[in-house]
């Protein structure tokens, strides 16, 4: 960011030069027909001025200035330049409160040729904002546009941001569109600004459709891609937030970890889970993003919407294994019953109480789905027992245990009468 300091000598380096321009006779303006006579005496005494200020001699630079004003008799036109010389030497000191109040009197006696006024006008709006008297800002270059018959786009910004700086956006609006429509080529920054103030009204279709058009400038800027997602968040048009993360995903701008875990838990919730699950594996293996216990039960789910149970048991495998409790057991118990393989239900059943950390349920689903899986191989006394252990936990699951004990007793019964009638 340029400094007050630069900001203050640049103006400096262009007003002087304009000032020690003015030749020793009269001027000829024709645009105002102001007296801009200065003598040769004057002339010479604030050329000295200058080059004391020039080499840093900023007493000697203010002494020969007060010499002027106590020793001569100084027409409007002179008295000008002299104060605008005090607001120089303030300036270059930093003094800027003091080098202030001197253009500030310089131009309040309008002595000045039209374009001069006009350019001190302009500069000292800038520096206004500088520091960060908006109110003044935006009076002094609005003061200025009067006057002024093709006023730059740069204008209209000074007083949108002035009036954005008080968080007056409604106010602020009208002069950041006049900017960007009247140039064929408008500033990076002044779309940031017509974003922000689009934000800041919570007008959200404006700010998806400028943040549109900059990711459409500026397609490597992630932040214009988020902006675009932000608008339609706040929208609640999920699908538009997940097609702006998806298109700056593909563009290759949106590759962070955040970005790609948020496009995923998108795609989760709109209910694509495959291909929510697919970029996590594909991130993951990259090294994109990493394989932490939030992001492994993000694509765990992910599989498990999609129905790909072999995938999901693999990253449950994967979680499991530092896991403090058996609940991921369970969980693979469960998704392995819905695969009627009874081995490994039977297995990872056992594995989800000999971890520990169930709750009385978890531990009951854990039981029943053991026996069910026992009945289905045919191991009745086996599952019996498990059920009956089942029965010992209370509640619901003692009387599904029970149900399933009977089950077994009446199918027994069954048999019996049928080898007996045999």
């Amino acid at each position: 960011m340029v400094s007050r300091a630069h900001r203050w000598a640049g103006l400096i380096v262009v007003l002087m030069a304009a000032v020690l321009a003015v030749p020793a006779t009269a001027q000829d303006d024709k645009e105002d027909k102001k007296n801009t006579v200065m003598s040769e005496r004057a002339y010479k005494r604030l050329t000295q001025a200058h080059d004391a200020m020039g080499e840093e001699k900023y007493a000697d630079a203010l002494a020969k200035l007060k010499q002027m004003e106590e020793g001569m008799r100084l027409s409007d036109y002179e008295r000008a330049l002299v104060l605008q010389t005090y607001g120089f030497i303030y300036a270059q000191q930093e003094r800027y409160s003091e080098a202030l109040q001197y253009f500030e009197r310089c131009i309040a006696l309008d002595a000045l040729p039209l374009k001069a006024q006009q350019g001190m006008l302009y500069s000292l709006a800038g520096l206004y904002a500088n520091e960060k008297q908006w109110l003044k800002a935006v009076d002094t270059i609005e003061r200025w546009l009067v006057a002024e018959p093709d006023p730059p786009p740069d204008a209209y910004i000074l007083i949108a941001s002035s009036y954005a700086e008080l968080k007056r956006y409604r106010d602020a609006l009208p002069w950041i569109e006049k900017a960007i429509g009247a140039t064929n080529e408008p500033k990076e920054s002044w779309y940031q600004l017509l974003v922000a103030i689009h934000f800041e009204l919570k007008d959200f279709n404006s700010a998806a459709k400028a943040a549109r058009t900059m990711v459409s400038l500026w397609p490597d800027k992630k932040t214009y891609w988020e902006m675009l997602q932000g608008a339609y968040q706040e929208l609640a048009d999920d699908f538009g937030a997940m097609s702006a993360l998806q298109l700056g995903y593909s563009r290759g701008v949106l590759t962070d970890s955040s970005n790609i875990v948020n496009l995923a838990r998108m795609k989760m919730y709109l209910e694509v889970p495959f291909d929510a699950a697919e970029l996590l594996e594909k991130e993951m293996a990259a090294g994109r993003v990493d394989r932490t216990k939030k992001n492994l039960e993000l694509l765990l789910a992910s599989w498990e919407a999609a129905r790909e149970f072999e995938k999901a048991m693999l990253v449950i495998d994967e979680l499991a294994a530092g896991a403090p409790d058996g609940k991921l057991y369970l969980r693979k118990a469960q998704l392995l019953s819905e695969r009627n393989r009874w081995d490994d239900v039977i297995a990872a059943s056992d594995q989800a109480v000999g971890r520990g950390g169930l709750t009385q349920k978890e531990q009951g689903t854990a039981l029943l789905l053991k026996g069910m899986a026992l009945l289905e191989q045919d191991k009745n006394s086996q599952a019996e027992a498990t059920f009956a252990q089942a029965t010992k936990l209370g509640g619901k699951t003692a009387e599904q245990a029970r149900s399933w004990i009977q089950y077994l007793k009446d199918q027994a019964g069954t048999l019996s009468a049928g080898s007996s009638a045999g």
